[in-house]
């Protein structure tokens, strides 16, 4: 297999961008719980959140004239990673914390490094250098530090949804970055909303949880839920993945449990113990190793 190297200049803003998409998606945690503190069901608020998603990202396509004319199977593509993917990944997660703690939750969310860079490793055969290895081990390290706590019994439910969203993480970064390669990531974020809002629906009808019951500062929650922790997010992140790819993207994106954690202690309210200091300490230090490279060298990246 044939090495193309990024530029470091390349490397440090998808970095950045992946570390900003960290912070957008780190943020629903605090958005989703007052939306359910003001009565917003879960199925509702997970529909609602990609509706204002994709109607802001089509609407700034059109004031901007983003359109682009995109193939019949790109077109169908990235909608089915929105309909199927985003759907499954958005459910099984919002569902999850509104049944489980959301310390276990966010242990859960610092196994996707992992599972990406070994499934791009096995499956896509991408290389892995000494310090993606040493960065990925120190991100793990730290999601255990950062998370650690007794098992609760009645978490089950929480752990199996996890497990399912987990594995449709993985698939959906793998299967997207071949997909939206080539594609501007507004587009690929706008049609990937689409077919989540879609896919979201179904499943909230399916439960029964349609329900506009909520108090009126639930609308706040949801719209700061669907710009921010959606639209932003996503759009941030395929953007991300095109200049870095999807394994580098996911450990940087390891940023994201450290500032959940952050926002708990900060605007929740949460206690923070000296341990999950000290695995938010190990998640930064994977961040920047895994930009670090040898003077006058790129990092090595699949060749197209």
């Amino acid at each position: 297999m044939t090495y193309a190297y990024l530029p470091p200049a390349t490397l440090r803003k998808g970095a950045a961008i992946s570390a900003v998409s960290g912070l957008c998606f780190a943020s629903s945690v605090v958005f989703v719980r007052y939306a359910y503190s003001a009565g917003v069901l879960p199925g509702m608020a997970v529909f609602l959140r990609f509706t204002v998603a994709a109607f802001v990202l089509a609407l700034f396509l059109t004031l901007t004239g983003g359109w682009v004319r995109l193939s019949k199977h790109h077109m169908l593509a990235i909608f089915l990673l929105g309909f199927i993917g985003f759907s499954i990944m958005g459910t099984t997660y919002y569902v999850a914390l509104s049944v489980t703690p959301a310390w276990l939750i966010a242990l859960f969310a610092a196994l996707y490094p992992l599972t990406v860079n070994v499934a791009s490793w096995l499956f896509l055969r991408e290389g892995m250098t000494k310090h993606q290895l040493v960065a990925l081990v120190s991100v793990l390290l730290g999601g255990i530090l950062l998370f650690w706590q007794p098992f609760e019994s009645t978490a089950w439910l929480g752990i199996l949804l996890m497990c399912v969203n987990v594995t449709a993480v993985t698939i959906y970064l793998l299967v997207g970055q071949h997909w939206t390669r080539g594609i501007p990531p507004v587009m690929s974020a706008t049609w990937t909303v689409i077919g989540a809002a879609l896919g979201t629906s179904g499943y909230a009808l399916f439960t029964d949880q349609i329900s506009f019951a909520f108090a009126p500062t639930g609308w706040l929650w949801i719209f700061c839920f669907g710009i921010v922790s959606t639209a932003l997010a996503i759009l941030t992140s395929w953007w991300g993945i095109s200049l870095i790819g999807a394994a580098r993207s996911s450990i940087i994106g390891s940023f994201e449990p450290l500032v959940a954690v952050l926002l708990a202690v900060l605007v929740l309210g949460e206690q923070v113990t000296g341990a999950q200091i000290v695995g938010g300490v190990f998640i930064l230090a994977g961040m920047f190793l895994v930009q670090w490279q040898p003077a006058g060298r790129g990092t090595p990246a699949p060749a197209e």
